[in-house]
């Protein structure tokens, strides 16, 4: 099968086995790869009920069709059967060079079950796979993870693990390549780190099979040539990207309404009036070098030369730059302009695997808590948590990173810290489902109607309060890009016609020949797979609670977001009756699911 390499292992850290398994070729072909084959398995293979962070939950470590094959195709898919933090469907995504040199060692995805007596790694290569001790790891970080491992094994040895964070079960932890390629959402470090795994090594030197080679390097070339001849603010998007990576649009979001302010209740041109800190251009100032994920040519990342330790902030030379997200969730969110706290809070987070979204938003209520007299210093070991006070943000973030003080009340997330909290603090606790909001405020989609349906992709994805997800028909296009192994960034900019460059690259890897429509279809599958696992576990996503803020109920006073509210009843009622969807409980139609090719959920769903 062009694009595979054909063999899964099975993990079971309780008894120490690993065996290969192969699927039936129906299985990529209906579900394509990464997130999707990983739904298809899970939904077979897990019983309802688990225990997120028991021995029974599946965590699976999937790539695509397209990764390690075509440009931006270097993303792998963390899953698990169950979220810590939301009871459902799980899945974190990331880059790096990880998930092509598990291909390149002979392998399209990993499953672990069970739960190991001791810590233990998985090395994988070509001739074969092996648990190994880890005790001397356990403990570490992960800079110090990876450099011990790749010592070991080689510089080629490509490591993905948990720092502190994952051991000791934060909700919001996530699992870590290259020094902060992080797959950050979902909860998904403190399942591998329930598992007792601290890292999994891969080396490989194997070619992926394709069947058109031609047909790629063409492909490529149009496809470059378009992001390349795309202005972005009077700039090719190509060299603004490569240049800023996210962080270029930071401060423009803070005042524009895009980004959420003081936790959701703020204004940026009134409470944050000075975002100047967020700006690219000091987010690069201490730029050594880009870096690039796999072959990757627009090359986004960049690592920082050694902190000057100005601000009492040090780090050390190597660390990734803040992207947007980070500096939305530590800067706007806390009104904190200073650049080198968020530079030290994305360093503490990657090193010891913490998502930088929940992080920071976690401090967000934090500090609301704490200026609305729920906390005090009695709490908080002495720390002042108040608006902007980048110091006491990064002692805070490292409190939470080790579960030390009040760090521990609030290392599972927001949901879980309101709860032990208490006083009334839900009021500031803004999530759904226990999953922390990316920092894009749906209420700016009204402004611009191409957005879609953004606030209802928040409360209605499998996992919810993901800024990369989508809800409806609309959303089919992201599940195939991201089980297919593609990066987002990769399709912006001038490259957005799906059907001929990422239907091209899938169709010129694997040979199927299918129309842009027939890969839709999959995706549809795909949305329809993940939906269907929280269902089974009792969740309805229209019952979540929705934080007022979100939506802007009530709508702000002042600003650009003025007197909007995003209406999420209407765009999630359309969207269901566009899946086929029931509008109560959200369960597929019979028809549907059959139509699909899913008799199974079909038979369990309407028996």
């Amino acid at each position: 099968m062009a694009g595979y390499m054909g063999n899964n292992l099975w993990v079971d850290l309780s008894t120490g086995k690993v065996k290969n398994e192969v699927f039936d070729e129906k299985l990529y072909r209906d579900f394509i790869g990464g997130y999707g084959v990983g739904a298809r398995l899970i939904y077979s293979r897990q019983k309802p009920g688990a225990d997120p962070l028991g021995p029974d939950n599946i965590l699976g470590f999937t790539t695509g069709p397209l990764t390690g094959t075509v440009p931006f195709g270097s993303r792998y898919t963390v899953v698990a059967g169950r979220s810590p933090l939301t009871g459902g469907w799980a899945d974190a995504n990331s880059g790096g060079d990880w998930g092509p040199a598990l291909k390149f060692a002979g392998y399209d995805n990993i499953f672990f079950t069970g739960v190991a007596e001791k810590p233990v790694y998985l090395l994988v290569t070509e001739n074969g796979a092996e648990i190994r001790d880890a005790s001397h790891l356990w403990g570490k970080d992960s800079y110090v993870t990876e450099r011990t491992l790749q010592a070991e094994h080689g510089r080629d040895a490509q490591v993905s693990c948990i720092g502190q964070s994952g051991e000791k079960l934060s909700f919001i932890s996530a699992v870590i390549t290259k020094r902060g390629a992080a797959a950050a959402r979902s909860g998904v470090g403190a399942v591998m780190g329930s598992k007792r795994l601290k890292a999994i090594v891969v080396i490989g030197s194997r070619t992926v099979p394709v069947v058109n080679t031609g047909a790629i390097v063409r492909l490529r070339k149009e496809h470059l040539d378009a992001m390349r001849a795309t202005s972005q603010t009077g700039e090719s998007f190509f060299v603004r990207f490569h240049k800023y990576g996210t962080s270029g649009g930071a401060v423009r979001s803070a005042h524009s309404g895009d980004t959420p302010v003081m936790n959701w209740g703020g204004v940026g041109i009134t409470d944050f009036p000075d975002p100047s800190g967020l700006s690219g251009d000091l987010a690069i100032a201490n730029v050594d070098r880009s870096e690039g994920c796999w072959k990757c040519p627009l090359r986004c990342q960049a690592l920082l030369r050694a902190s000057s330790g100005e601000g009492d902030y040090e780090y050390e030379a190597g660390v990734r730059r803040p992207e947007y997200e980070t500096q939305a969730a530590f800067g706007t969110m806390c009104l904190n302009s200073s650049s080198e706290s968020i530079a030290k809070c994305n360093d503490i987070c990657n090193r010891y695997g913490l998502d930088t979204i929940s992080a920071g938003c976690t401090i967000a209520f934090a500090i609301e808590c704490y200026e609305n007299g729920l906390i005090d210093k009695s709490d908080t070991g002495g720390i002042e948590l108040t608006w902007g006070n980048h110091r006491a943000i990064v002692a805070m973030t490292e409190k939470m990173a080790r579960r030390e003080g009040f760090g521990d009340i609030l290392a599972d997330g927001v949901k879980v810290a309101a709860e032990k909290v208490g006083k009334g603090a839900e009021q500031f606790a803004v999530h759904i489902g226990g999953q922390e909001l990316g920092m894009h405020d749906p209420k700016f989609s009204v402004l611009r109607p191409e957005a879609g349906s953004a606030a209802a992709r928040y409360q209605m994805d499998a996992t919810p309060g993901r800024h990369t997800a989508g809800f409806g028909p609309g959303s089919f296009h992201t599940h195939i890009m991201n089980s297919s192994g593609l990066c987002f960034f990769g399709f912006s900019g001038g490259s957005t016609d799906s059907g001929k460059y990422i239907g091209g690259y899938l169709n010129a890897v694997t040979g199927r020949e299918r129309s842009w429509d027939e890969w839709l279809k999959c995706g549809e599958r795909i949305a329809n797979m993940r939906h269907v696992i929280n269902l089974r576990e009792g969740i309805n996503p229209l019952k979540w609670l929705v934080h007022p803020r979100i939506v802007g109920k009530p709508p702000q006073t002042e600003g650009p977001l003025k007197g909007i509210t995003a209406d999420i009843e209407a765009q999630a009622y359309w969207n269901l009756g566009a899946l086929d969807w029931d509008r109560v409980t959200t369960r597929p139609s019979k028809k549907k699911l059959l139509e699909l090719g899913l008799e199974d959920v079909a038979k369990d769903l309407w028996p």
